[in-house]
């Protein structure tokens, strides 16, 4: 057997900090598991993408501002922009707006009480 391919079944480190920190293989919270499995989770891909140089700062300097990485703050950009249009979560936002506005409560229970 060739040295290299001789190391790389022996020597596998690919999750020797994962097992450094939890322990055994199938202590590993969720080891083993497929996202797939579990609909609810997101699973992070790492990806190369290009991006303008003016639009790294900005989320640089925003995490920066806030003690956030900017990658998770790309990724809430994101999220925000497909999940924010849909009808549910408009609704839910102009409901909690209204109900949050004294002024308009107080003008509701006028036209209410006639």
């Amino acid at each position: 057997m060739e040295p290299l391919k001789y190391m790389e079944k022996v020597l596998n480190f690919d999750r020797a900090a994962r097992r450094a920190l939890f322990g055994k293989e199938q202590e590993i919270p969720g080891a083993g598991s497929s996202a797939a499995k579990s609909p609810g989770r997101h699973t992070r891909v790492k990806i190369t993408i290009n991006l303008d140089d003016d639009i790294i700062e900005h989320f640089k300097e925003l995490a920066a501002v806030q003690g956030r990485g900017y990658q998770q703050l790309i990724n809430d950009a994101l999220r925000e922009g497909i999940e924010g249009g849909k009808p549910e979560r408009v609704a839910q936002d102009v409901g909690n707006l209204l109900l949050n506005d004294e002024t308009f409560l107080a003008r509701l229970a006028e036209y209410i009480a006639g």
